[in-house]
């Protein structure tokens, strides 16, 4: 079976060579944004425009001044910001930090009015398998600290593992359509995590509980797609919302009984700790 990575940055490797507030050890806020969900449409394939300010903690990863994946803000226990995505997005030569530039507070790509930072160090998880995509997830440190505001805040760091049927969002600019175009504007959709047990029988041997999770409906129809890969799928807790997975794969997008792959960002801690500072 064909497995379609959810990133653009793959395909263009391969053609060229709201009360609550959650704070840290800083008491520095996370995941309590300003905005709130849109909720009118289930799915990013086909779907719906984020509201202002709702995920302040999405970022876009560009190569060379293009979009290529999402990305999570998170806060280290210094207080800085970096950012989560998946190793893939940033493997072989894309991995050049060089090449790399995170957008931060942007809502609308072609307007440009978020800040563009500089990476300083891309780390990569030293076990992140191309062939199986496993353990896809990589931390990216910056040169310069973004400005924090309303439409620039982490989300924060899961406190505990997903729950079965947990309600969740995923956002992004990635394509509308399998195999369709990307957007312009940030979309999100809403989806339940499945259990373990659920996700094996719908994908294989391909799924790996250990270092991920999966989340759909059996009748399909929301996604994320290509473009997406890297982007938060983020759950609220306790009127919080944390980091509870990476965009990594799929078969396809929004296909029925073939729900969305993400690294699962519970079993990363300790990795993330390790190598945020």
């Amino acid at each position: 079976m064909w497995i379609l990575i959810l990133a653009s940055a793959l395909a263009f490797a391969s053609a060229k060579p709201h009360v609550n507030v959650q704070t840290d050890s800083r008491n520095q806020a996370c995941g309590t944004p300003s905005g709130v969900p849109n909720g009118l449409s289930q799915y990013i394939v086909g779907g719906s425009i984020a509201n202002t300010d709702a995920w302040p903690w999405q970022i876009s990863l560009e190569y060379n001044g293009r979009h290529i994946c999402g990305g999570t803000l998170i806060r280290n226990t210094a207080g800085n910001l970096v950012v989560v995505t998946a190793a893939h997005c940033v493997d072989g030569s894309l991995g050049n930090a060089n090449n790399l530039r995170v957008k931060v507070g942007e809502m609308r790509l072609s307007q440009n009015v978020g800040q563009r930072m500089a990476v300083a160090e891309v780390r990569k998880h030293r076990s992140y398998n191309s062939a199986t995509i496993n353990n896809d997830i990589a931390i990216l440190t910056f040169t310069t600290q973004p400005t924090e505001g309303s439409n620039v805040m982490p989300a924060c760091m899961p406190s505990r593992d997903h729950g079965v049927n947990e309600l969740s969002y995923v956002t992004g600019w990635g394509t509308t359509s399998e195999g369709g175009s990307t957007t312009d504007r940030l979309m999100e959709v809403s989806k339940p995590i499945l259990a373990d047990s659920a996700c094996s029988s719908y994908l294989g041997t391909s799924y790996k509980s250990a270092t991920m999770l999966c989340a759909g409906f059996a009748e399909g129809g929301a996604d994320a797609c290509q473009g997406d890969s890297g982007g938060p799928l983020v759950a609220q807790r306790n009127g919080i919302w944390e980091l509870a997975g990476v965009v990594s794969w799929g078969y396809g997008c929004a296909r029925p009984e073939l729900p969305g792959v993400y690294a699962d960002t519970w079993n990363f801690v300790s990795w993330i700790q390790a190598n945020w500072s």
